[in-house]
């Protein structure tokens, strides 16, 4: 599941060079609320990194390992164990911390559950599926994920953009 995002959103962002999309294992933290945390996902734009809205920390030898400040979009895949952290705690941590979009994915058994929460004044608001479709304001894209099944008949996700 977070490697269909990591792909697509990964591609977009390389295609597009508007900023870095970071697949798991970034390290994300804001001073200002006393978050720190691994996102499954997470982009930054280019125009924040230059703006010092959110600053790369490089790693020793592993390229960048950390970003602080702020995020323009972190992704949460929720599991049994996540449930309240990704729904209750992290989505008021990451707003508090200036989170642009939180992206929200729960496939859990037959859920097959995809948000796009939109920074507003006091606290994110959902965005609206049009057809099935989320539009991303920092993406500049619409996106739908949809769940099908791959040769072996196990579960195979697709996140389509538009």
């Amino acid at each position: 599941m977070k490697q269909e995002h990591n792909f697509v959103l990964g591609g977009l962002a390389r295609n597009e060079k508007r900023g870095r999309y970071f697949p798991d294992g970034l390290f994300f933290t804001n001073d200002d609320c006393e978050l720190a945390t691994v996102p499954d996902g997470a982009f930054v734009l280019f125009e924040s990194l230059r703006s010092g809205r959110a600053r790369l920390i490089e790693g020793a030898s592993d390229g960048f390992v950390e970003v602080t400040g702020s995020l323009d979009m972190a992704l949460e895949v929720v599991s049994d164990s996540s449930v309240e952290k990704d729904t209750e705690i992290l989505h008021d941590l990451y707003w508090r911390a200036g989170v642009e979009e939180y992206w929200l994915v729960d496939v859990r058994g037959e859920r097959l559950e995809f948000d796009i929460f939109k920074r507003g004044a006091r606290g994110y608001i959902a965005a609206r599926k049009q057809g099935g479709w989320l539009k991303s304001a920092i993406f500049g894209k619409s996106f739908r994920l949809t769940r099908g099944k791959d040769p072996l008949g196990n579960p195979e996700f697709t996140l389509h953009v538009r």
